[in-house]
């Protein structure tokens, strides 16, 4: 019986430190945005654009240049929160993940410029490609 609620205790003090631990660190209250521009050559081809979560579609759609895709969302409590997105632009095309839990600890808004070349995620001055037309 005394091992019981031992374990009880310790199963409801592991929790509640993880609940602080997170309230603290504030990962699944804080919201994230996500912005896509559409920076390819005026008067090209439209880009299409599908990005989606395993529970949303967030973006189905075509982009002039010029034109952006932004949408915000909260991750969840658990920590497994997966945005993808799929692009094509004329015969080329390219897919890759916009947004993990696991990038909680870098930056709340994610910037990703399209380009001739490719993808480009962007945070303030720093800009690195993450994908390129195939």
């Amino acid at each position: 019986m005394a091992s019981t609620h031992m374990n009880n205790f310790f199963y409801i003090f592991v929790i509640f430190f993880y609940l602080v631990h997170m309230i603290e660190a504030n990962t699944f209250l804080r919201k994230h945005h996500i912005h896509i521009y559409n920076e390819l050559p005026t008067n090209s081809a439209s880009l299409f654009v599908y990005c989606a979560s395993k529970d949303d579609v967030v973006a189905n759609q075509r982009l002039n240049s010029g034109e952006q895709v932004s949408w915000s969302f909260r991750s969840n409590w658990i920590g497994t929160t997966l945005y993808f997105c799929r692009f094509q632009w004329g015969s080329k095309r390219c897919s890759f993940d916009v947004f993990r839990s696991s990038w909680l600890k870098t930056y709340r808004v994610e910037n990703y410029l399209v380009r001739e070349d490719g993808f480009y995620r962007s945070h303030g001055t720093d800009i690195y490609g993450v994908c390129y037309w195939s």
